[in-house]
């Protein structure tokens, strides 16, 4: 972890799967993503958004670069994989967020590497519980059995269901 560590806050470098960086169009991710980007790079911290480059979201897309992160924007998982990885294992963190497309893929990957803290950051996560609940293959970025794999596991929600993520799903922090 090239000689830092995530727990005592030293500069980190930081790779992110999300859903989007770049629009806030129709969706509660690019704005919190986007907070948080710039106050890691406030604290001294390297980090690179990876973006799966969609229609819907490039045609009322914000920017395609900002001052606080590198940004990625690639058209399928399959022709940045090999690179992405690459960068993951070279992390001190490693983040992979909901409805990241070809998500559970993507965390399988990542969460085979030895090296990063890797964590899953849902910013949906009564529609995650829930959809696991009704119909665990209808959640395409996130397989129940995932969660316990993470080194931790962040919640845009709080109260109960984090106690639920632990106790019936098995979070480990």
């Amino acid at each position: 972890m090239h000689g830092r560590s995530p727990i005592l806050g030293s500069h980190l470098k930081l790779t992110i799967f999300g859903l989007t960086l770049s629009s806030a169009w129709g969706n509660g991710h690019a704005t919190p993503y986007r907070a948080l980007l710039r106050a890691l790079k406030r604290l001294g911290h390297q980090v690179t958004f990876y973006e799966k480059d969609v229609p819907y979201y490039a045609r009322r897309r914000d920017f395609t670069q900002c001052d606080y992160a590198k940004l990625v924007l690639y058209p399928d998982w399959t022709s940045v994989r090999r690179w992405a990885l690459a960068e993951a294992a070279d992390s001190d963190v490693v983040i992979t967020g909901s409805y990241l497309p070809e998500g559970a893929r993507i965390n399988d990957e990542i969460l085979a590497l030895a090296q990063p803290l890797r964590v899953f950051y849902d910013l949906d996560t009564p529609v995650t519980l829930g959809a696991l609940e009704s119909d665990p293959a209808s959640v395409g970025y996130l397989e129940a059995g995932q969660i316990p794999a993470f080194d931790a596991f962040l919640s845009f929600t709080g109260g109960a269901v984090l106690d639920e993520l632990e106790q019936h799903w098995g979070a480990r922090r």
